[in-house]
């Protein structure tokens, strides 16, 4: 079920394909991208985070916007330092050290 919320900050999570060249050997590169939008509500919020998308990849070379977005609103009327903007929870069953190798963890981070 979709929240309503009225008009202040939102951050959106983006999630992208890069496709690089590195050493003469082709590779894949996935991306996740955090920004802040002052949106007047929640689909207003995700239509400037696809634009946003939209105008990254067009700046960035061998990069596709993969069609992800998970928006986040912050209660908050300002941003500022300590301010929450962004928050995902999964349950799962996986221990501690396995959940972060499996969704943060996995050696492969820059």
């Amino acid at each position: 079920m979709e929240r309503i919320h009225d008009a202040g900050w939102y951050s959106a999570k983006t999630v992208y394909r890069h496709r690089l060249v590195q050493d003469g050997v082709p590779k894949t590169v996935f991306e996740e991208r955090v920004v802040l939008f002052h949106a007047a509500n929640f689909a207003d919020a995700i239509a400037k985070a696809e634009t946003e998308a939209n105008k990254y990849c067009s700046a960035v070379e061998n990069v596709v916007y993969l069609d992800l977005v998970s928006i986040y609103y912050l209660p908050e009327d300002t941003v500022g330092e300590g301010t929450e903007i962004y928050s995902l929870m999964r349950d799962s069953d996986l221990l501690d050290t396995e959940y972060l190798a499996r969704f943060h963890d996995d050696g492969f981070e820059r």
